[in-house]
């Protein structure tokens, strides 16, 4: 299967792997959700931010995790970046209970449990001992292996150099293959194959990447419009009046 990019992909990727359509219904929702509070957000590579929740989630599909970590992965970082236009920051109990209503109990707690985690940039050793005595930390921990599974598919990781990746991607071979382990135990060799795949392709694509290379380390926004052509709000209404006008002295 490709990773999903788009939400027709996802839907694609969820019947692949026998999704009802409730479950299709709900993730919908959810992707809604994302467009509305990350539709002019992208990654440091400049890949939208929507295309990334929409890969990490098809990562998940694809390795057979639960649903509600499906739709955890599609909102993942709905607290850490989310633009909910009320002033407040990270998990609020108002936020909380508003995305609890929206996608239940089970995947608003596992993003919460995310948001509030923190990764080494290496270490992944002492990690996967935890994933594998603790649910929850499992659960986590496979969320941040399919954002990072994104990340490393088509290559973006190479784009944004200057970004901090976690468990020596990037710098330290033996990290990264100690990750592929972790990910073979943790999930299964399907999931660990593809992952190792996509490292392997990175040299392949690091040479016609070098005049694509972004600057930037982290998350951004970006405002509609050109900038070297914005007008103000009174010099806006007065142009568009005047290209009605235009429009019917014309006509007439």
């Amino acid at each position: 299967m490709i990773l999903p990019q788009t939400n027709l992909q996802l839907y694609q990727t969820l019947r692949d792997v026998g999704c009802d359509r409730n479950s299709l219904r709900d993730c919908k929702a959810a992707y809604e959700i994302s467009q509305s509070l990350f539709g002019s957000c992208f990654r440091p590579c400049g890949k939208p931010f929507v295309s990334h929740l929409l890969g990490t989630a098809g990562a998940l599909a694809m390795w057979r995790q639960p649903f509600h970590s499906v739709i955890a992965g599609l909102l993942h970082s709905i607290y850490l970046f989310g633009d909910f236009k009320d002033g407040e920051k990270g998990p609020s109990d108002r936020r909380r209970k508003w995305l609890q209503s929206k996608i239940g109990g089970e995947a608003e707690g596992l993003i919460h449990r995310y948001s509030t985690s923190k990764w080494a940039s290496d270490g992944n050793k002492d990690i996967h001992e935890q994933a594998k005595q603790n649910q929850s930390v499992r659960e986590i921990f496979i969320l941040k292996l399919a954002d990072l599974y994104d990340e490393v598919a088509d290559g973006g990781i190479l784009l944004a150099p200057k970004k901090d990746y976690p468990f020596g991607l990037l710098t330290n071979p033996e990290e990264e293959q100690a990750l592929v382990a972790t990910i073979a135990d943790l999930i299964g060799s399907h999931a660990a194959d593809a992952f190792s795949d996509s490292l392997g392709d990175l040299d392949k694509m690091s040479q016609w990447t070098e005049d694509l290379v972004s600057e930037r380390r982290s998350f951004y926004r970006l405002e509609s419009g050109v900038q070297e052509l914005r007008r103000g709000r009174v010099n806006r209404r007065i142009v568009k009046l005047y290209s009605k006008i235009k429009k019917k002295s014309r006509a007439a």
